[in-house]
């Protein structure tokens, strides 16, 4: 296959996250206030206990987990079946997935899920101000979305918005509004015979709200596409898989991301999509966790088992 970038090695795959249950998950930091922790609910998994796959329950649990690394909370993950709330919900009128309780304050809505954070936990290296960032991430999702439900197979919008999401990522150097260099935006020193590279990540070298947002979105479209259209995402897309591949070295998102047949049953369950036989369902439903962190250097699926 081709290569991507100047052919990154593959990451080390790491030791199995242990599967996340109220009981088992614990309580993640250790935020300087002492106080109590926060809770966030996401959707759980096809067994009752572990992580399901919900993009926006990953994506919080991606910012709690920046800001405990960076000593600003203390958080635990409890995993629900949204169809059968815990009790707390009902007595602060929650309804949705993902949700946070802290204290006696609890959001469902995922702008104020984030804005709480940032308030009342500032801090993490989290918040940006790119748009060009945002005008280059903000097609692709509904596109996979609409692609995914669609009965013919034409995927041309799909690729278009991916390809305008690939040339962001291979501009060397990438502009900021006002020509000051944020979130560790800047230009890479050149090495001998290469030009100016790319930051890693949308608006630099480090992990921001937007990147919170877009790379499980990212991993959702490349898992459920595969299995339930043979969907591939092109090889020359050469800044989308160098992107993918930062996040795939990243504990961050190695730690929240759901396995692969989590995300393909979240999206057969979904209406209008593609849908699998009962006993393919079965199936995939009783495998063991795997998790495509590979990119097209070296294609290969990194399969991660509990220990």
């Amino acid at each position: 296959m081709g290569s991507v970038g100047h052919s990154p090695a593959l990451p080390t795959p790491s030791p199995a996250a242990p599967t996340l249950t109220p009981n088992s998950m614990g309580v993640v930091g250790d935020g300087s206030e002492g106080g109590d922790a926060v809770c966030v609910y996401v959707k759980a998994g096809v067994d009752g206990e572990r992580m399901g796959a919900c993009p926006f329950c990953q994506r919080i649990f991606m910012v709690l987990l920046i800001k405990a690394n960076h000593g600003l909370l203390r958080f635990k993950v409890i995993t629900t079946n949204p169809a059968k709330p815990p009790p707390e919900f009902k007595m602060l009128g929650l309804k949705h997935l993902p949700a946070l309780i802290h204290g006696e304050e609890g959001f469902d809505a995922l702008d104020d899920i984030i804005q709480y954070l940032d308030t009342r936990f500032p801090g993490g290296g989290l918040e940006y101000n790119h748009p060009h960032a945002d005008l280059a991430t903000k097609d692709f999702f509904s596109r996979f979305c609409f692609y995914i439900k669609a009965v013919n197979l034409d995927s041309t919008k799909l690729d278009q918005a991916l390809c305008s999401l690939d040339a962001f990522l291979q501009r060397p150097v990438f502009p900021s509004p006002d020509a000051g260099l944020t979130n560790g935006q800047h230009e890479a020193p050149e090495s001998p015979g290469e030009g100016p590279q790319p930051p890693q990540y949308l608006c630099g070298d480090s992990l921001t709200h937007l990147d919170c947002e877009v790379l499980p979105k990212l991993q959702h479209l490349r898992v459920a596409a595969k299995a339930l259209k043979n969907y591939d995402i092109p090889t020359h897309l050469r800044g989308f898989w160098r992107y993918l591949h930062a996040a795939y070295t990243h504990p961050v998102f190695i730690r929240t991301c759901p396995c692969d047949q989590e995300v393909t049953l979240h999206w057969h369950d979904r209406p209008e999509t593609p849908k699998l036989s009962h006993k393919r369902h079965a199936a995939i439903a009783k495998e063991k966790p795997k998790y495509s962190f590979d990119v097209p250097v070296h294609a290969s699926v990194v399969t991660v088992v509990d220990e």
